[in-house]
């Protein structure tokens, strides 16, 4: 990553090198943007598209390109004005824990500490309730699901 991991121009310079790591890289900083720092990109979304598209990114766990096609999740989310919550399902490293300390979410409950837990979350800018199940494999990860309504 070039020095600035959060300039638009840098990150959209990574995201179009075709290069695996500049790439992976870039896409991490990206999911980790606020979402108004996102809506630079949004009008070369094509372009990152484009340059991305037949690119395998590997993984040996876990593919790299989730994590490419997560970036690009987030930069059409900021770019339809959709709540950073709604990135939350279908990705598996929103850990409930640091996007509370984050101040994104408030953990309403968990289950008792394991490596196998529950937790009932909700979004703290559109009250969006979401369960949470942590499970455990070659890393830990989160599945988020919209609370279903009792």
């Amino acid at each position: 990553m070039t020095a600035d991991a959060t300039d638009p121009a840098s990150l959209l310079a990574e995201l179009t090198s075709r290069d695996h790591h500049r790439v992976w890289a870039a896409s991490h900083a990206v999911i980790r943007l606020p979402a108004a720092s996102r809506l630079p990109l949004v009008p070369h979304l094509a372009a990152i598209q484009q340059a991305t598209e037949d690119l395998d990114l590997g993984g040996a766990f876990y593919p790299n390109n989730d994590h490419l096609r997560q970036a690009l999740r987030a930069v059409e989310a900021a770019r339809d004005g959709l709540c950073a919550c709604a990135l939350y399902p279908g990705y598996l490293f929103y850990n409930p824990k640091k996007e509370q300390e984050s101040g994104a979410v408030t953990i309403l409950s968990s289950s008792p500490p394991d490596w196998n837990m529950t937790y009932s979350c909700q979004c703290r800018a559109c009250g969006a309730v979401y369960d949470v199940e942590q499970g455990e494999y070659h890393y830990t990860w989160w599945d988020w699901k919209p609370a279903t309504p009792t």
